[in-house]
Protein backbone atom coordinates (compact mmCIF):
# COMPACT_ATOMS: atom_id res chain seq x y z
CA UNK A 1 0.00 0.00 0.00
CA UNK A 2 1.36 3.42 -0.95
CA UNK A 3 2.04 5.79 1.99
CA UNK A 4 -0.67 8.31 1.06
CA UNK A 5 -3.25 5.58 0.44
CA UNK A 6 -2.30 4.02 3.78
CA UNK A 7 -2.79 7.30 5.63
CA UNK A 8 -6.21 7.78 4.05
CA UNK A 9 -7.33 4.23 4.87
CA UNK A 10 -6.12 4.64 8.46
CA UNK A 11 -7.91 7.99 8.70
CA UNK A 12 -11.14 6.36 7.53
CA UNK A 13 -10.83 3.75 10.28
CA UNK A 14 -10.31 6.48 12.87
CA UNK A 15 -13.32 8.50 11.67
CA UNK A 16 -15.59 5.45 11.89
CA UNK A 17 -14.29 4.18 15.23
CA UNK A 18 -16.55 4.34 18.28
CA UNK A 19 -14.39 2.34 20.75
CA UNK A 20 -10.76 3.30 20.32
CA UNK A 21 -7.86 1.78 22.26
CA UNK A 22 -4.47 3.52 22.19
CA UNK A 23 -1.42 1.44 23.11
CA UNK A 24 1.51 3.84 23.58
CA UNK A 25 5.14 3.10 24.32
CA UNK A 26 8.55 4.79 24.32
CA UNK A 27 8.35 6.04 20.74
CA UNK A 28 5.38 8.21 21.72
CA UNK A 29 7.52 10.11 24.23
CA UNK A 30 10.58 10.39 21.98
CA UNK A 31 9.19 13.46 20.16
CA UNK A 32 9.02 15.19 23.56
CA UNK A 33 12.78 14.63 24.04
CA UNK A 34 12.39 11.77 26.52
CA UNK A 35 15.39 9.42 26.06
CA UNK A 36 14.43 5.78 25.68
CA UNK A 37 16.28 2.90 27.32
CA UNK A 38 17.22 1.61 23.89
CA UNK A 39 17.66 4.82 21.95
CA UNK A 40 19.84 4.66 18.86
CA UNK A 41 22.59 6.77 20.43
CA UNK A 42 22.88 4.52 23.47
CA UNK A 43 22.27 7.52 25.74
CA UNK A 44 22.22 5.66 29.03
CA UNK A 45 24.67 2.96 28.00
CA UNK A 46 27.31 5.60 27.33
CA UNK A 47 26.60 7.87 30.29
CA UNK A 48 30.16 8.22 31.70
CA UNK A 49 29.58 7.66 35.47
CA UNK A 50 27.45 4.60 34.76
CA UNK A 51 29.71 3.29 31.99
CA UNK A 52 32.68 3.35 34.38
CA UNK A 53 30.80 0.99 36.70
CA UNK A 54 29.56 -1.11 33.79
CA UNK A 55 25.97 -0.19 34.66
CA UNK A 56 23.26 0.11 32.03
CA UNK A 57 19.74 1.48 32.21
CA UNK A 58 18.27 -1.96 32.85
CA UNK A 59 20.63 -2.40 35.81
CA UNK A 60 19.67 0.93 37.36
CA UNK A 61 15.95 0.46 36.78
CA UNK A 62 15.68 -2.43 39.22
CA UNK A 63 15.03 -3.11 42.91
CA UNK A 64 18.55 -4.58 42.97
CA UNK A 65 20.01 -1.15 42.15
CA UNK A 66 18.01 0.55 44.91
CA UNK A 67 19.51 -1.90 47.40
CA UNK A 68 23.05 -2.10 46.03
CA UNK A 69 23.66 1.14 44.09
CA UNK A 70 21.21 3.49 45.80
CA UNK A 71 22.99 6.80 44.97
CA UNK A 72 23.17 5.86 41.27
CA UNK A 73 19.67 4.37 41.18
CA UNK A 74 18.02 7.48 42.57
CA UNK A 75 20.27 9.69 40.42
CA UNK A 76 18.99 7.86 37.34
CA UNK A 77 15.36 8.50 38.24
CA UNK A 78 15.96 12.01 39.54
CA UNK A 79 17.56 12.94 36.20
CA UNK A 80 14.62 11.42 34.34
CA UNK A 81 12.09 13.32 36.48
CA UNK A 82 13.90 16.60 35.82
CA UNK A 83 14.11 15.85 32.10
CA UNK A 84 10.40 14.99 31.90
CA UNK A 85 9.43 18.17 33.75
CA UNK A 86 11.53 20.31 31.41
CA UNK A 87 9.81 18.92 28.30
CA UNK A 88 6.22 19.20 27.18
CA UNK A 89 3.74 16.73 25.68
CA UNK A 90 3.86 17.15 21.90
CA UNK A 91 0.83 17.79 19.67
CA UNK A 92 0.13 14.08 19.29
CA UNK A 93 -1.06 13.91 22.90
CA UNK A 94 -3.58 16.70 22.33
CA UNK A 95 -4.85 14.94 19.23
CA UNK A 96 -5.41 11.70 21.15
CA UNK A 97 -7.35 13.62 23.80
CA UNK A 98 -9.44 15.31 21.11
CA UNK A 99 -10.30 12.00 19.45
CA UNK A 100 -11.41 10.60 22.82
CA UNK A 101 -13.89 13.41 23.41
CA UNK A 102 -16.63 12.08 21.11
CA UNK A 103 -16.24 8.29 21.44
CA UNK A 104 -15.48 5.61 23.98
CA UNK A 105 -11.76 5.12 24.35
CA UNK A 106 -8.85 4.28 26.58
CA UNK A 107 -5.07 4.71 26.73
CA UNK A 108 -2.90 1.79 27.83
CA UNK A 109 0.66 3.09 28.12
CA UNK A 110 3.95 1.50 29.10
CA UNK A 111 5.48 4.96 29.53
CA UNK A 112 6.21 6.20 33.05
CA UNK A 113 6.79 9.89 32.22
CA UNK A 114 3.23 11.04 32.94
CA UNK A 115 2.92 12.99 29.68
CA UNK A 116 -0.55 11.67 28.86
CA UNK A 117 -1.96 12.99 32.14
CA UNK A 118 -0.06 16.27 31.81
CA UNK A 119 -1.57 16.73 28.35
CA UNK A 120 -5.06 16.65 29.84
CA UNK A 121 -6.05 13.00 29.50
CA UNK A 122 -8.83 12.30 32.06
CA UNK A 123 -7.66 10.04 34.89
CA UNK A 124 -10.32 7.33 34.29
CA UNK A 125 -9.17 6.83 30.68
CA UNK A 126 -5.60 5.65 31.29
CA UNK A 127 -3.68 2.68 32.62
CA UNK A 128 0.01 3.42 33.22
CA UNK A 129 0.75 -0.29 33.23
CA UNK A 130 4.42 0.15 34.18
CA UNK A 131 3.69 2.84 36.76
CA UNK A 132 4.72 6.48 36.97
CA UNK A 133 7.84 8.33 38.02
CA UNK A 134 5.48 10.87 39.64
CA UNK A 135 4.35 8.36 42.24
CA UNK A 136 6.37 6.71 45.02
CA UNK A 137 6.14 3.58 47.14
CA UNK A 138 8.11 2.09 50.04
CA UNK A 139 11.32 0.32 49.01
CA UNK A 140 10.70 -2.31 51.68
CA UNK A 141 6.96 -2.51 50.85
CA UNK A 142 5.95 -1.91 54.46
CA UNK A 143 2.63 -0.96 52.84
CA UNK A 144 1.06 -1.44 49.41
CA UNK A 145 0.13 2.21 49.49
CA UNK A 146 1.58 4.55 46.87
CA UNK A 147 1.49 8.33 46.84
CA UNK A 148 1.89 11.15 44.36
CA UNK A 149 4.91 13.43 44.53
CA UNK A 150 5.59 15.84 41.68
CA UNK A 151 8.33 17.69 43.59
CA UNK A 152 11.31 18.62 41.41
CA UNK A 153 14.00 18.37 42.56
CA UNK A 154 13.09 15.39 44.73
CA UNK A 155 16.71 14.47 45.59
CA UNK A 156 19.99 16.31 45.62
CA UNK A 157 21.87 15.33 42.46
CA UNK A 158 25.58 15.55 41.67
CA UNK A 159 25.61 15.57 37.87
CA UNK A 160 29.36 14.92 37.70
CA UNK A 161 29.28 11.67 39.63
CA UNK A 162 25.58 10.97 38.90
CA UNK A 163 24.99 10.23 42.56
CA UNK A 164 21.92 11.34 44.48
CA UNK A 165 21.50 12.05 48.18
CA UNK A 166 18.73 13.16 50.54
CA UNK A 167 16.34 10.53 49.22
CA UNK A 168 12.55 10.65 49.59
CA UNK A 169 11.15 8.57 52.42
CA UNK A 170 8.15 6.32 52.92
CA UNK A 171 5.09 8.09 54.30
CA UNK A 172 4.49 5.16 56.68
CA UNK A 173 7.80 3.78 58.00
CA UNK A 174 10.08 6.72 57.02
CA UNK A 175 12.45 4.30 55.28
CA UNK A 176 13.71 4.88 51.73
CA UNK A 177 11.07 5.37 49.05
CA UNK A 178 11.41 4.21 45.45
CA UNK A 179 9.56 5.13 42.25
CA UNK A 180 6.14 3.54 41.84
CA UNK A 181 7.36 1.87 38.65
CA UNK A 182 7.47 -1.73 37.46
CA UNK A 183 11.23 -2.15 37.10
CA UNK A 184 13.30 -4.95 35.61
CA UNK A 185 13.21 -8.06 37.80
CA UNK A 186 10.64 -6.39 40.03
CA UNK A 187 8.31 -8.43 42.23
CA UNK A 188 7.63 -5.55 44.62
CA UNK A 189 5.77 -3.03 42.45
CA UNK A 190 2.43 -2.42 44.16
CA UNK A 191 0.37 -1.66 41.05
CA UNK A 192 -2.50 0.78 40.60
CA UNK A 193 -5.80 -1.03 41.31
CA UNK A 194 -8.02 1.89 40.27
CA UNK A 195 -6.41 2.27 36.84
CA UNK A 196 -6.45 -1.51 36.36
CA UNK A 197 -10.16 -1.63 37.23
CA UNK A 198 -10.92 1.13 34.72
CA UNK A 199 -9.11 -0.77 31.95
CA UNK A 200 -10.99 -3.99 32.72
CA UNK A 201 -14.25 -2.05 32.61
CA UNK A 202 -13.37 -0.63 29.19
CA UNK A 203 -12.59 -4.12 27.88
CA UNK A 204 -16.05 -5.40 28.79
CA UNK A 205 -16.83 -4.45 25.19
CA UNK A 206 -14.36 -5.00 22.36
CA UNK A 207 -12.55 -1.98 20.92
CA UNK A 208 -13.29 -1.52 17.24
CA UNK A 209 -9.85 -0.02 16.50
CA UNK A 210 -6.39 -0.30 18.04
CA UNK A 211 -3.69 2.35 17.54
CA UNK A 212 -0.27 1.02 18.57
CA UNK A 213 2.37 3.74 18.91
CA UNK A 214 6.13 3.60 19.41
CA UNK A 215 6.56 0.04 20.63
CA UNK A 216 10.18 -1.13 20.80
CA UNK A 217 9.41 -4.82 20.44
CA UNK A 218 11.98 -5.50 23.17
CA UNK A 219 9.28 -5.00 25.82
CA UNK A 220 6.28 -6.16 23.75
CA UNK A 221 3.53 -5.63 26.33
CA UNK A 222 1.43 -3.53 23.97
CA UNK A 223 2.28 -5.60 20.89
CA UNK A 224 0.64 -8.69 22.35
CA UNK A 225 -2.46 -6.78 23.43
CA UNK A 226 -2.75 -5.50 19.86
CA UNK A 227 -2.21 -9.00 18.48
CA UNK A 228 -4.87 -10.42 20.81
CA UNK A 229 -7.52 -8.11 19.39
CA UNK A 230 -6.28 -8.33 15.79
CA UNK A 231 -6.75 -12.10 15.91
CA UNK A 232 -10.35 -11.44 16.94
CA UNK A 233 -11.04 -9.09 14.06
CA UNK A 234 -10.11 -5.64 15.37
CA UNK A 235 -8.00 -3.62 12.90
CA UNK A 236 -4.66 -2.34 14.22
CA UNK A 237 -2.86 0.81 13.10
CA UNK A 238 0.83 0.56 14.01
CA UNK A 239 2.77 3.86 14.09
CA UNK A 240 6.53 3.38 14.34
CA UNK A 241 9.74 4.51 12.64
CA UNK A 242 11.18 1.00 12.94
CA UNK A 243 9.84 -1.47 10.33
CA UNK A 244 10.86 -4.42 12.52
CA UNK A 245 8.34 -3.25 15.13
CA UNK A 246 5.57 -4.74 12.99
CA UNK A 247 6.85 -8.31 13.27
CA UNK A 248 4.54 -9.34 16.11
CA UNK A 249 1.33 -7.63 15.03
CA UNK A 250 1.97 -7.82 11.27
CA UNK A 251 -0.78 -5.36 10.42
CA UNK A 252 -1.39 -4.00 6.95
CA UNK A 253 -1.87 -0.56 8.51
CA UNK A 254 1.78 0.05 9.37
CA UNK A 255 2.68 3.75 9.26
CA UNK A 256 6.43 4.29 9.21
CA UNK A 257 6.51 7.72 10.83
CA UNK A 258 7.28 9.41 14.13
CA UNK A 259 4.33 9.47 16.48
CA UNK A 260 3.90 13.24 16.47
CA UNK A 261 4.09 13.51 12.68
CA UNK A 262 1.69 10.62 12.16
CA UNK A 263 -0.95 12.05 14.49
CA UNK A 264 -0.74 15.49 12.89
CA UNK A 265 -1.14 13.96 9.42
CA UNK A 266 -3.95 11.59 10.38
CA UNK A 267 -5.85 14.34 12.18
CA UNK A 268 -5.51 16.64 9.19
CA UNK A 269 -6.80 13.99 6.77
CA UNK A 270 -9.58 12.67 9.00
CA UNK A 271 -10.86 15.88 10.55
CA UNK A 272 -9.07 18.78 8.84
CA UNK A 273 -7.30 19.27 12.15
CA UNK A 274 -4.76 21.90 13.06
CA UNK A 275 -4.22 20.87 16.69
CA UNK A 276 -1.84 23.02 18.70
CA UNK A 277 -0.06 21.78 21.81
CA UNK A 278 -1.61 23.68 24.69
CA UNK A 279 -0.46 21.33 27.45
Amino acid sequence: MEPLELLHKASDLIKKSQRLLFLTSAGMSADSNIPTFRDKDGYWKNFPPFKEKNLEAQDLASPWAFRNELPHAWAFYEWRRRNAQENQPHEGYSIINKWLQDRDGFIHTTNTDGLHLRSGCPDPLILEVHGSMWRLQCLDTCTHQFWHDSTVPLCDLDLHSMKASNYPTCVQCRGIARPHILMFGDGEYTGHPEQEKNFKRFLQDFPDLIILVGSSGAVPTNDYIALHFKERGTPVININLDPTSNRIVNTEYFIEMKGKDAFLRLDQIAFGGNTQNNA
